[in-house]
């Protein structure tokens, strides 16, 4: 599956500060990581200088250097302590002669300029792909599957779309598979759980009639990408997922409900729902939040109003990702993905919390 990111090239008038930053962060793969780190560390400086501007051409080697490295360890769990390799962040940051809040900053930098995220396909390491559940995880027919246990047909399709990097089983010979497999009627392999797949067919992307989503229950991950947490926290868990299963005519408002109750939060805040932008904070988003904010201005526009927005009226697709900012002071950001969209079950109550990864960060950590 080829991937335009996946490349070492760089423009000659970012060369100079290219090689200045893999040098170190070669070196600290050599001590601590391992080729496969070093190769995607390079690769992501390289996509860094590529782009116009690059934030590369301001600040020193190093701070990017630690930022980089901290960024591709977060999507592969570095700082979990049952991985291999394992590095704390701490102890990274201080190899490179950074303070934790300098590292930590031009880590969220690099992953919002790379639109990275924990499990991203795009980033993570080769030998980690065969585990990686956003790599394999596909929607057929509106289900979520693991394409490995698919017929050989639906997996020979996704490869063909380019969903999954080879064909289960048959990673050398992919190629040569799907050549010999054109047959039209292989079942239709959907497409991956991940906002970064490519486009399928209108037909198996295409949202409910209205009627049908407000009638039907949407299944989100609700992922927390980044807060006010402590680097300790985020080494005891890596992952911060919770699992929510909402009707369609429930409204944004209720969503935050749930979310605010998923994760255990104490006091309320101000918050939003921003959809069909690119990334967190986008001012070109559709902003949805309290209509009392609204009416006092803030934020760069006027938000519509989430008690007035049900989930079903914002034609919402499976694999669609959208952001949820809570508290306009600590900043907890969070990625909303639509990992299914299904028919309510008979005498259960909506919204629900259906799975919990990762404990709840404390709203206040100072306290």
């Amino acid at each position: 599956m080829a991937n335009s990111k996946k490349s070492e090239t760089v423009p000659k008038a970012m060369a100079s500060k290219f090689n200045r930053i893999v040098e170190l962060t070669d070196e600290f793969a050599r001590q601590h990581l391992n080729q496969e780190y070093a190769e995607l560390i390079r690769q992501a400086t390289a996509a860094l200088c590529r782009k116009r501007p690059s934030p590369l051409q301001k600040g020193q080697a190093k701070t990017w250097a630690g930022g980089i490295t901290h960024a591709i360890g977060m999507v592969n769990f570095l700082f979990d302590r049952s991985q291999t390799p394992h590095v704390s962040a701490s102890d990274l940051y201080q190899w490179f002669g950074i303070a934790a809040s300098t590292g930590q900053g031009k880590s969220k930098l690099v992953r919002d300029t790379l639109n990275m995220r924990q499990f991203d396909p795009d980033w993570c390491l080769p030998s980690r792909v065969e585990d990686n559940p956003l790599i394999w995880m596909l929607s057929v027919n509106g289900m979520i599957v693991d394409i490995r246990k698919a017929p050989l047909g639906a997996q020979v399709e996704a490869f063909r779309k380019g969903l999954i990097p080879y064909i289960p089983g048959h990673k050398d010979e992919s190629e040569a598979i799907a050549e010999l497999l054109q047959a039209p009627s292989a079942p239709p392999a959907g497409k991956r759980t991940n906002s970064k797949s490519a486009t399928t067919s209108s037909a198996e992307t295409h949202p409910p009639t209205t009627e049908e989503a407000l009638q039907a229950v949407y299944v989100l991950d609700v992922i927390l990408i980044d807060g006010p947490v402590t680097d300790e926290f985020i080494e005891e868990n890596p992952q911060v997922i919770r699992r929510i299963e909402i009707r369609g005519d429930q409204t944004l408002a209720e969503l935050h409900d749930a979310i605010f109750a998923a994760f255990d939060r104490e006091e309320e805040h101000l918050y939003e729902f921003q959809l069909k932008g690119t990334g967190p904070n986008d001012p070109d988003a559709d902003r949805y939040g309290l209509a009392s904010a609204s009416q006092d201005g803030f934020g760069s526009r006027p938000a519509s109003d989430v008690a007035r927005t049900p989930i079903g009226s914002l034609n919402l697709t499976i694999d669609e990702p959208f952001g949820y900012w809570f508290d306009f002071g600590d900043d907890w950001w969070h990625q909303v993905q639509v990992m299914a969209i299904q028919a309510p079950q008979p005498q259960v109550s909506y919204p629900r919390i259906t799975e919990r990864i990762g404990a709840s960060p404390p709203q206040y950590a100072e306290f």
